[in-house]
């Protein structure tokens, strides 16, 4: 029995996924619990951001560990952006 390898997920594509399944109506409130610019999470999103430095990306790693921890939930859905 040899060791198995999974791929790792690059930080990019695991915060646009996390991003994007937590939708657009959650990314300002992210954003300031996470203390990041209220337009990254938007930017990361849609790809106008691909290379981040790790300083820019970690308030979003730990923002999303502490959900997956149950530390956190999602915040609710913000109202103008849902009715879009």
């Amino acid at each position: 029995m040899g060791l198995v390898f999974a791929a790792m997920e690059p930080i990019i594509v695991y915060l646009r996924r996390r991003l994007r399944e937590a939708g657009a109506a959650r990314w300002e409130r992210i954003a300031a619990e996470a203390g990041v610019s209220p337009r990254l999470p938007a930017k990361i999103a849609y790809g106008e951001r691909e290379n981040l430095q790790l300083k820019t990306a970690q308030p979003l790693l730990d923002y999303f560990a502490a959900v997956d921890r149950g530390e956190r939930a999602l915040p609710e859905k913000s109202r103008e952006r849902s009715a879009a």
